[in-house]
């Protein structure tokens, strides 16, 4: 018969954290068993963090909002003339 000890190595309950790839979960750290252990997996879903928006300064953000204004010169081939008056 097993000391509640021995059954207590057995029953190891741990939190890890990985990202799912198809079938496959690609855990942040080792899982600390051996190659082949049957395990049993409980999981949560953990809702993706949304990328933090860095405030621009008053000035930087005066200049994206000049960069994001459409112009219209007229000319239809200022590609083209680029480099024109170049050496």
């Amino acid at each position: 018969m097993k000391s509640d000890d021995e059954h207590e190595e057995e029953s190891m309950t741990k939190t890890l954290y990985g990202k799912v790839h198809g079938k496959t979960i690609e855990f942040d750290q080792d899982l600390g068993v051996a190659e082949g252990q049957e395990v049993e997996v409980q999981m949560t879903v953990v809702p993706p963090t949304e990328p933090s928006a860095v405030p621009f300064s008053e000035g930087l953000a005066k200049v994206y909002e000049i960069l994001g204004r459409r112009h219209s010169s007229g000319y239809t081939d200022t590609a083209e003339r680029h480099d024109e008056h170049q050496p």
